[in-house]
């Protein structure tokens, strides 16, 4: 049977490939490259299919600034970024995607411009724009696809991510001085974690995200184990939180530790807004924390983006002043020594606050936890 499963989804494969190079030759009769003029466009979809949180909170950047500029912004995205979205009230309309959905609603709004952000241009993306029939589409690295009316080059492995969501905002002719995040609210999530944790305001909250998309990013439970004993030396007073969801979680959870029940994506951009310290993997969290201006410790390991080969670090990374990014060399995050981790989590805990400096603390829980460990 699994045989069969594994033959199937690669016959799927290419008949999906097959369907999507004879699609855009087809469009490329179709469609000749005249450029509109953008500012005569005013309503914009932007679309974000794939539903990766840390993406769309990017994505706001250049959301926020059309929006500000008089243009009416939907988007067109998964269920996790619709509940990011929810509480962005210079949104327009929020769309949720399925694919083989029914675009007639979506049709009904007669689209100025389609901005697709991503790389891929597969069979289901390139039947979406058709169908939709926008006045202008816009993409990146699709100058062979005669559909985006506007191809912006742009794969460059010593850039942030925004310089791509900047290049977008240029053609609108609108030039940010500061690349900020925007997200909204939400009062429900804001007063669960308020009550998970029996948090008062001036207290001290340290959220841990120990957990990415992908398994060579994660802290092992050891690691976790060992920022947490750090932190009950250092920060007794401290509310100590474990982001994510509560049943991929559950094995980092420890005495004096919070995990909370029924937690959403609005939970941990509630939890990170009360947050005195971040620590996290290379996951949605690192850019939360940086729409909301919170104190970050992120782990990174040296991995390559699957779509464009570009180093993830460096495109990826933090990008702001309050954040500190730790690169290790090992391939799996969770096999990187736990010193670094702790001596970068003591370098915000005595920023300015006239703690006592002692890396040997760090260390010598370290070597305690791994030996305990059998490691």
């Amino acid at each position: 049977m699994g045989v069969l499963k594994t033959i199937n989804h690669r016959k799927n494969r290419i008949i999906r490939h097959l369907k999507g190079r004879l699609l855009a030759h087809w469009l490329n009769l179709q469609y000749f490259r005249q450029p509109p003029e953008l500012t005569r466009l005013r309503h914009i979809l932007l679309l974000r299919l794939d539903d990766k949180a840390g993406d769309m909170v990017v994505t706001t950047f250049t959301a926020r600034h059309l929006a500000d500029q008089g243009y009416k912004v939907s988007v067109l995205t998964g269920p996790v970024c619709g509940q990011i979205l929810s509480g962005c009230d210079y949104l327009e309309k929020i769309f949720l995607y399925k694919n083989r959905m029914s675009l007639h609603q979506l049709r009904a709004e007669k689209f100025g411009a389609v901005i697709d952000f991503d790389d891929v241009h597969d069979y289901e993306r390139l039947k979406l724009l058709w169908r939709l029939g926008a006045g202008c589409n816009i993409g990146f690295n699709k100058d062979r696809l005669k559909i985006y009316h506007y191809s912006l080059a742009h794969l460059d492995a010593d850039t942030h991510i925004t310089a791509r969501h900047r290049k977008v905002l240029a053609l609108f002719s609108i030039y940010p001085q500061h690349t900020r995040y925007f997200l909204g609210g939400s009062p429900q999530e804001r007063e669960k974690v308020c009550r998970a944790l029996s948090y008062s305001p001036g207290e001290s909250v340290i959220a841990i995200n120990p957990l990415s998309g992908a398994p060579d990013k994660d802290f092992s439970v050891t690691q976790v184990q060992a920022i947490i004993a750090y932190l009950r030396q250092t920060r007794p007073d401290s509310k100590i939180v474990i982001t994510g969801i509560p049943q991929k979680v559950r094995e980092f959870a420890g005495p004096g530790v919070c995990i909370i029940p029924d937690s959403t994506i609005n939970t941990a951009i509630e939890t990170v807004r009360i947050a005195e310290l971040v620590i996290s993997t290379d996951t949605s969290i690192v850019h939360i924390a940086n729409a909301l201006n919170r104190n970050l410790l992120a782990v990174y390991n040296r991995r390559r983006l699957k779509d464009t080969g570009l180093p993830g670090y460096k495109i990826w990374a933090p990008n702001y002043a309050a954040a500190r990014q730790i690169v290790v060399s090992e391939p799996q995050v969770r096999d990187a020594p736990v010193d670094a981790i702790l001596t970068g989590i003591e370098a915000f805990l005595n920023r300015g606050k006239g703690l006592r400096q002692d890396a040997q603390i760090a260390a010598s829980l370290a070597a305690d936890i791994r030996e305990n460990q059998g490691e």
